[in-house]
């Protein structure tokens, strides 16, 4: 019997933990930031254009390191076809069915909140029609889909909008002081997932927090190699916490 933790055992041989905020660490995303500097240049930006829009706290499963195993399967897992398209998605939800299973409520104790009665998607800006992350959490996840509703789309032209922050790209649902767990697959910039936290506070949830399967890196750019290196000194665990340098073993 196909379980959770079969599912997703094989991703702890190449999951990478991301680093905790510190000197040259985002405190938001996770990753590099110029020393002296607690955010990076996109974080910073989206906070100013955003303000108190932004996510109460974004949360990364893992680095998803350009040209390596998890983010060919973060990608593979909407594009390829047919058994091997199933084949990770099964993985991939068990993925985060795993890690949410063990680290929920250390997510909901940094945004001070009891827990998350909602559990929405980022949708997609270009054009895809059932994307496959909100089949994920609404359908295969046990852990989000009692909680699942969909409360965001795009504007008519948010494909207009580029990759830019903006507090306009989605319009939500009507929240009365939900707390909202948002889930997004790749976090490069972080500009669509901040720029539908804002569009579900707008709307009145009282908290949002984002969880992202895969911190997109580029080792070739600038000082990300160093980072990355630091963060593999790490080795992955199930149960190390997200949010704290200690597991919950």
């Amino acid at each position: 019997m196909t379980t959770v933790v079969g599912l997703s055992a094989r991703y702890a041989n190449f999951l990478v933990h991301p680093l905790l905020p510190g000197p040259g660490v985002c405190q938001v995303c996770r990753g590099p930031a110029k020393t002296g500097y607690p955010t990076c240049w996109p974080c910073h930006e989206a906070s100013g254009i955003l303000g108190a829009g932004v996510a109460d706290t974004v949360v990364p499963v893992s680095l998803a390191l350009k040209r390596e195993q998890y983010a060919n399967e973060l990608w593979r897992y909407k594009n390829a076809a047919g058994p091997q398209q199933q084949y990770f998605r099964m993985g991939l939800a068990a993925v985060l069915w795993r890690f949410l299973a063990a680290h929920e409520g250390c997510i909901a104790d940094r945004c001070a909140v009891p827990g998350f009665g909602i559990v929405t998607t980022v949708p997609s800006t270009s054009g895809r029609a059932d994307h496959p992350l909100r089949t994920m959490a609404a359908h295969m996840v046990g852990a989000t889909r009692d909680r699942y509703r969909d409360l965001l789309a795009p504007i008519p032209d948010a494909a207009a909008l580029g990759r830019t922050v903006s507090p306009s790209r989605y319009t939500s649902s009507a929240l009365w002081g939900d707390d909202v767990l948002l889930v997004d697959d790749t976090w490069t910039t972080g500009n669509h997932a901040q720029s539908a936290a804002a569009a579900l506070k707008a709307a009145g949830a009282r908290s949002v927090a984002v969880v992202v399967l895969g911190r997109h890196l580029n080792t070739d750019y600038a000082d990300t190699a160093g980072h990355v290196e630091q963060a593999r000194l790490r080795r992955f665990s199930w149960d190390i916490c997200a949010l704290r340098n200690w597991d919950h073993g």
